[in-house]
């Protein structure tokens, strides 16, 4: 009897593990690093604002530049324990729509670090900072 409740103990451990994720919630954009076709560009807060919410199946994100409407998307994405991989369902960037993307990503505290390489070559490197935690 005993070590079937360990067993029960060991499994409800791992399942809990596997499913728990650290990006549900809201996010804020802090900065960002962005491949161009001359090199690169930086982008900070509170002059690029965004905000993306993570559901247990879905993302979405509104950014703004300098108070002014700018990008809006989001779909599904699936979570492994190194990448987040989002696949755009809707959005205002045409040459978004229908793509997945595989960004390798940690988490240092409340801060979430997302990395997108393409063919070998830095495309995107971002931080978030937690504001609200889904419950």
């Amino acid at each position: 009897m005993h070590f079937k409740g360990l067993i029960l103990s060991t499994a409800l451990i791992f399942c809990g593990n596997a499913i728990a994720n650290p990006l549900l919630g809201t996010w804020q954009f802090v900065k960002g690093k962005y491949a161009t076709d001359d090199g690169y560009v930086t982008a900070e807060s509170p002059n690029l604002s965004s905000v993306k919410v993570i559901s247990a199946s879905h993302f979405s994100y509104i950014t703004q530049k300098n108070g002014q409407f700018l990008y809006a998307g989001g779909g599904p994405y699936k979570l492994d324990n190194s990448h987040f991989i989002e696949t755009f369902a809707y959005g205002n960037v045409p040459s978004l729509l229908g793509k997945t993307m595989a960004f390798s990503y940690k988490i240092e505290g409340e801060l979430w670090h997302h990395t997108l390489h393409e063919n070998g070559k830095l495309v995107e490197s971002e931080i978030w900072k937690k504001i609200d935690t889904l419950n």
